[in-house]
């Protein structure tokens, strides 16, 4: 069933990608760079494989470490790890399409019983997620 639908989901989750993209991408058929919003699905997709064949042999401690950045950047999403790592791997988004910088802070620790400062820690929190 799911082999049925394969087809129609490639071209609409390019169409999805393609819409939020900008910029230009290189058809390797005619080597020509073509506007991301007007290549055709079979252009995107081809690029997209390319970018997946390359992220995955030649950048796989880059993605371990951005995928570890936004998991701690979104502490309450336990699948972020994991999605972030599979774009990424997939060659649906940019080392640089997720970006995440942090701040150390320090952070009150306090009592449960009575609610006093009982001591303090630095933390990392992050100042900016930007996803893909």
């Amino acid at each position: 069933m799911l082999k049925l639908h394969r087809d129609s989901f490639h071209a609409w989750l390019s169409g999805r990608i393609r819409a939020a993209s900008q910029g230009q991408i290189l058809d390797h058929e005619t080597g020509e760079y073509v506007e991301v919003a007007t290549a055709t699905s079979r252009v995107f997709l081809e690029h997209t494989r390319r970018r997946a064949q390359y992220n995955k042999q030649e950048q796989k401690a880059a993605i371990h470490l951005k995928a570890l950045d936004q998991a701690k950047a979104d502490p309450n999403d336990p699948f972020s790890y994991a999605r972030v790592k599979a774009h990424l791997e997939g060659g649906l988004c940019e080392l640089e399409d997720y970006s995440v910088e942090f701040r150390r802070i320090t952070v009150d620790m306090l009592d449960l019983i009575n609610g006093e400062v009982i001591g303090r820690k630095m933390q990392d929190v992050p100042m900016r997620v930007r996803r893909a």
